[in-house]
């Protein structure tokens, strides 16, 4: 009996499973098609404001009154970008029109729900609304959203902030975000800076100049950031490496350093080579790698030495270097006959690895 009442009670289950997925499927396909129709209107109405020298006055109050939905602003983008195809700069010069409509908007999806606010930036950085203007309201509630628990709105956000390319307001909007306490991945704001719409120069300078403010995580993703975006800052992060910081800012200098070559660091890249600690052998590691853009003698010896490391991703690093600064394999005889059996595998391996990237590439 009890045998049966389980069955019934998973049958119970499935039909309501069941059921509940053909009423989301319903309501789903009717919710696209409402949204396309919307779509079709909008086009209609976009099109017959091209040319004009100013948007109708109907049209803004039109827009203020429909697009405070939600669904209704889905189809105001989707026509959009349909139109964006055909005609930029038309579509480009309307949007410009309208600046105080969307300040109106922006301040009535404000008091919205988390989600339905911050579809609101993900329009203003979609479409560049407000680029390179400082408009008080709009920070306002860009910063509110920075503060809410949600990585999507923080994200949006923050993209709606590289779109307008305002510098001062990025630098204080990761000041925000870190005062939330809020976990927000690196990769993610590295990213966005390199979004950035504004003068980079700029940026940079004020990023430069405030990141002492900054939580580590932020500090990393903006020296993260320099390394992808400028070759000026050689000196400065020289500078860091030789001052005391935590382990992770020092990563970030020598990289860069890497990426971008600076003589005067040259022989604390080779220190850090040299001499590996076990408690902190990523320092060895990373300049190992690094010194791939430091060609010479004694770059090749170092580096050669380094394969005999007892640590495998230091040995990695170093034949990685080796092989981009042209050594062939006759080069490492040395290496073959000596009595280190797993520097001789590390080279076998990179010289596997590479004729087999090679074939690869052939075949393609």
């Amino acid at each position: 009996m009890k045998i049966e009442i389980l069955v019934y009670a998973y049958l119970a289950v499935c039909l309501a499973m069941i059921a509940f997925n053909i009423v989301c499927i319903f309501l789903f396909s009717r919710n696209d098609r409402e949204i396309e129709s919307h779509r079709l209107y909008f086009v209609s109405l976009i099109r017959a404001q091209f040319f004009r020298d100013e948007i109708e006055e109907s049209h803004r109050k039109m827009l203020i009154k429909r697009l405070q939905k939600v669904r209704e602003m889905m189809s105001f983008d989707k026509s959009l970008e349909i139109l964006s195809k055909d005609h930029p700069d038309e579509v480009r010069e309307y949007l410009r029109k309208l600046d105080n409509v969307f300040i109106t908007l922006n301040n009535m999806y404000s008091h919205k729900n988390e989600v339905q606010f911050a579809y609101f930036p993900y329009i203003i950085s979609r479409y560049n609304l407000f680029k390179g203007e400082d408009l008080p309201q709009i920070n306002a509630c860009l910063f509110q959203l920075l503060q809410k628990p949600s990585v999507y709105s923080r994200e949006n956000a923050l993209n709606a902030l590289y779109s307008i390319g305002i510098s001062k307001n990025v630098a204080e909007a990761l000041k925000v975000l870190d005062k939330t306490g809020f976990y927000h991945h690196k990769k993610l704001i590295t990213d966005g800076l390199l979004t950035f719409s504004g003068d980079k120069h700029e940026l940079n300078e004020c990023l430069w100049d405030n990141l002492p403010q900054y939580s580590l995580n932020v500090q990393l993703a903006i020296l993260d950031y320099f390394r992808f975006s400028s070759d000026k800052y050689q000196e400065r992060m020289f500078k860091l490496l030789n001052e005391q910081h935590n382990c992770e800012i020092h990563y970030c200098a020598i990289r860069y350093l890497g990426r971008y070559p600076y003589q005067p660091a040259y022989d604390k890249l080779i220190y850090y080579a040299e001499n590996e600690d076990d408690m902190h052998w990523e320092y060895a590691s990373i300049s190992c790698f690094a010194l791939a853009s430091y060609p010479g003698n004694r770059t090749v010896a170092v580096l050669k030495n380094k394969l005999c490391s007892h640590n495998w991703y230091v040995r990695l690093n170093a034949s990685q270097s080796l092989e981009q600064l042209g050594l062939e394999y006759a080069d490492f005889v040395d290496i073959y006959e000596g009595h280190d059996r797993y520097a001789g595998e590390m080279i076998r391996y990179r010289f596997d690895h590479k004729k087999l990237s090679e074939k690869g590439a052939a075949s393609i």
